[in-house]
Parts: C-alpha cells; sequence; structure tokens
C-alpha cells in the first residue's frame, strides 16, 4: 500500500556530510512505496538562491537535487514548504527536482482527514524578535537586494546571520522558542475556514459543512526540533498536532497511511 512521508529541518551542510548519508539512506528506503513526500523546510542549513545549482558553490547541493528528482521522476510526488533556513527556495528549484512549492500554510486531504502541513516557524509568536526578523527577511526588496550580491557573499552573509541567531537562540527563554497555543488554535482555525470554503467553491449549491465535523483536525509542522504529539481541544473538537524532529544522528519522519499514522525520531 502506498504511503505518504514528511520531514523538516534536515539542515544539509557540506559541514556534516553524515546528513546527506542519512538523507540519501532514507530516500531509497521510501522509493518503492512513497506516493507523496512533504518537505516542510530547512531542507538545507541555509540557501543562498536557486541560481547556485549550476555553480561551483552549489556543487555540494547537487547530489541532493538530483535524488529528489530520481525519487520523482520513480512515481513520488514531491511538496517543499520553505523554512526559516531556505525561504530562498523557489521554482527554478522545484523545477529541477520535479517537485511543487506549496504556501506556507497548506490544507491537504491525508488519506480523507484534513490536515494542515505548514514550517511551523510562524506558530512562535512569543519570540517577537524572531518574527520581526522574520517579517524584514521576508520582504521582497530585501531579498531583490540579497540576491544581487555575489553566490561567495551571499554564503558569507549567510553564515554571519547563523552564527548571531545561534547565539541569540542560546540565550533565550526555552519556552519562548516553542509555539504559542492561541497561535496554533487561530491558525487551525483558519485552516479549518478554508477547507469550508474549498468545498463549498466545489459544490456551490451543497451545504457548507461546519469545522466541528468535517474541518482541520491534524496539524504538522517542524522549526522546534521537539518531536512529539500532543492532544487538544478546539471549541471542544479533539484536534492533534504533530512536531517532527530534526535530523542529527538519525533521521526523523512521518509515515502515513490509510488507517495508519507514526512518528519516527
Amino acid at each position: 500500500m502506498k504511503k505518504t512521508y514528511f520531514i523538516s529541518d534536515l539542515h544539509l551542510d557540506p559541514s556534516r556530510p553524515h546528513l546527506f548519508k542519512l538523507f540519501y539512506e532514507f530516500t531509497e528506503k521510501i522509493r518503492s512505496d512513497a506516493e507523496a513526500l512533504y518537505i516542510l523546510g530547512d531542507l538545507f542549513e541555509f540557501w543562498i538562491g536557486d541560481d547556485i545549482i549550476d555553480l561551483p558553490i552549489g556543487k555540494p547541493y547537487f547530489p541532493v537535487i538530483e535524488q529528489l528528482k530520481s525519487l520523482s521522476d520513480a512515481g513520488t510526488k514531491i511538496y517543499f514548504i520553505q523554512g526559516n533556513r531556505d525561504f530562498l527556495i523557489g521554482e527554478h528549484f522545484m523545477q529541477r527536482i520535479g517537485g511543487k512549492l506549496l504556501p506556507d500554510e497548506t490544507v491537504i486531504d491525508l488519506y480523507g482527514t484534513p490536515t494542515l502541513i505548514m514550517h511551523g516557524d510562524t506558530l512562535c509568536t512569543d519570540d517577537k524578535s524572531y518574527q520581526f526578523m522574520r517579517k524584514i527577511l521576508r520582504l521582497k526588496i530585501v531579498q531583490k537586494l540579497y540576491l544581487s550580491m555575489s553566490p561567495e557573499k551571499r554564503a558569507q552573509k549567510a553564515s554571519q546571520v547563523r552564527q548571531k541567531t545561534s547565539t541569540r537562540t542560546k540565550q533565550k527563554n526555552y519556552s519562548i522558542l516553542d509555539v504559542n497555543q492561541q497561535e496554533v488554535e487561530k491558525v487551525v482555525s483558519r485552516g479549518a475556514a478554508e477547507t469550508m470554503l474549498e468545498r463549498s467553491d466545489d459544490d456551490p449549491k451543497g451545504e457548507i459543512k461546519s469545522s466541528k465535523s468535517r474541518g482541520v483536525s491534524f496539524l504538522i509542522h517542524g522549526h522546534t526540533h521537539r518531536p512529539a504529539e500532543h492532544d487538544f481541544l478546539l471549541e471542544g473538537v479533539p484536534m492533534k498536532r504533530i512536531v517532527l524532529g530534526d535530523w542529527g544522528e538519525k533521521s526523523s519522519y512521518i509515515v502515513a497511511q490509510e488507517n495508519m499514522f507514526e512518528l519516527i525520531y
């Protein structure tokens, strides 16, 4: 039976070659039964622009692109949501791997269960300095100025930002770096509303189903590096939030099929 896989926060980087090995082993393992693979951001430690793919500076990442393209050619549908480290991945990258870029918040039908998927950084609203920086870095004018630099200069800038953010993160309270439950509930409610709208558009004359009976009941995300399953109630309705783990000594992923769901970390 075909399966759907979810991964996030691999942080592939030439300085950690074992992660590339884990990635290769994982993609080979799922090749025979993967109906779809969802990459929920931070595939790379940082990504400085799609134009590096065929340049010498992009050579370390070429095997990853080729491996994903091979998986796509074998019949696996590949979907990607940008993370906070690789938000410059764009359509050119997607074309090279045979994948599709999804919006930051996307509702999918996971074997009959409406499921909201996202990277997860926007849920950490208590970390106000990060959210401010995120808004700045997502501005088109800022990205345009950054991409106008040489690849070598961009790599240097990215490394500097990574070092600064790593230092600041270590100084922050542990709880601030986690998701805000109120934001989780707001996002899930928004996802449920989007699902209802889609159903209404499919059948304009039909009854609009309520979020309580037919809306989003699963949320899958990464970013926090805290793999777990969290149950909560939203307007009295049971909900589940599943957090993917980051990759270190071993891989972390979700595997789902009809009547089966498992978080592995």
